[in-house]
């Protein structure tokens, strides 16, 4: 084991204060032998909050992906990886279609649109999230995301509808299909459907589609079909990744993703979105198997501040214990885990 001493600046304290902070990073580095078996790099696509992050983190069975009830969590592509025997998945976990008009409501970076397009060129393949639970979307695909599809359709794409365990009735299933695939899959008609006009069609849905899967990511039904498919779609090719690696991410951008996910769970409205949050200290213990960090989370005011704490800190340590909790499931072994409120150059442990 290695460790490395790097400087972290943190931009909100003093311009020239700077933070000494023992770095380790748990993963290793890109493989120079060349492994040969297959491997296909798979793009996620869907509208913001579809259920995306949930899925791969099913799928590769760790949780990389910050994933949390509000919108906009994923801010950059991410890459999650996946190995069974001699296959390798690689999944492009994309920030969820974004307009203009929600970058400037939650302050977020121009990079996500940019982020969300490369992301499809890297991709051998693209799977579509769509979330069937909100009665008013749940049969129109959203535009964004097939403005974004038809750019790429020399790319084969399948279908994920998520959430299914919502419908109150399965009996819409059916319908629904029809809707978002334009009645057709594969190229071929899917049994009963209308035939409809090329304008309601692109208003509608898309329609190449190679392949639809039912599922609910937050209980896992139908993931294992989706992996699976993935495996027998992998092409040969040299390993990109070694096999002890499952992200492309350094633990600091982790962990602060951790972070910032489970504020946007327990902060109401746009409060979330106006935290900086920053590693003030990481330690990776192997002999004891554990990770020992700090996190800095500036507060745009005081009273910001009093309101995250809670009552004699109750909330914070509940976001404290909710993300202790993830980390342990991401890096697999033990956390510890502190968040420090500050605003200004005020801190409130």
């Amino acid at each position: 084991m290695s460790f490395k001493m790097v400087n972290i600046g943190i931009g909100f304290l003093r311009k020239t204060h700077y933070l000494q902070t023992l770095f380790y990073s748990s993963q290793p580095k890109r493989a120079n032998e060349k492994h040969i078996g297959k491997v296909v790099n798979v793009a996620i696509l869907g509208a913001p909050n579809s259920g995306k992050s949930t899925l791969i983190n099913n799928i590769v069975e760790r949780k990389i992906c910050a994933a949390s009830s509000k919108v906009h969590t994923t801010t950059k592509m991410i890459r999650a990886m996946y190995f069974k025997d001699d296959t390798q998945i690689i999944f492009l976990d994309t920030p969820g279609v974004v307009s203009t008009k929600e970058q400037k409501k939650y302050k977020l970076p121009e990079s996500m649109i940019a982020a969300c397009q490369k992301s499809l060129r890297c991709a051998n393949v693209i799977g579509v999230v769509h979330d069937v639970s909100n009665p008013y979307t749940k049969d129109v695909l959203n535009y964004d995301v097939m403005d974004m599809l038809k750019l790429v359709e020399d790319i084969p794409s399948f279908l994920i509808i998520n959430k299914v365990d919502k419908l109150k009735s399965k009996k819409q299933l059916l319908a629904i299909i029809r809707n978002l695939t334009n009645g057709l899959i594969a190229g071929n008609p899917i049994p009963g459907s209308e035939k409809k006009k090329k304008k309601e069609q692109f208003e509608k849905g898309y329609s190449n589609f190679s392949d639809v899967f039912l599922v609910s990511s937050l209980k896992g039904d139908g993931v294992s079909d989706v992996r699976d498919y993935l495996i027998n779609n992998a092409k040969p090719a040299a390993f990109q990744y070694n096999p002890e690696e499952w992200t492309d991410q350094s633990p600091e951008s982790l962990i602060k993703e951790a972070v910032r996910a489970k504020f946007l769970d327990f902060l109401s409205q746009e409060i979330p979105y106006h935290i900086k949050i920053e590693l003030e200290y990481y330690e990776e213990r192997e002999e004891e198997d554990k990770i020992i960090c700090c996190v800095l989370a500036e507060c745009p005011t005081d009273r910001l501040v009093r309101l995250i704490g809670g009552a004699g800190g109750g909330r914070i340590n509940q976001i404290k214990s909710n993300v202790r909790n993830d980390l342990m499931d991401l890096f697999k072994k033990q956390v510890s885990i502190d968040i420090k409120l500050i605003t200004k150059e005020k801190n409130i442990d």
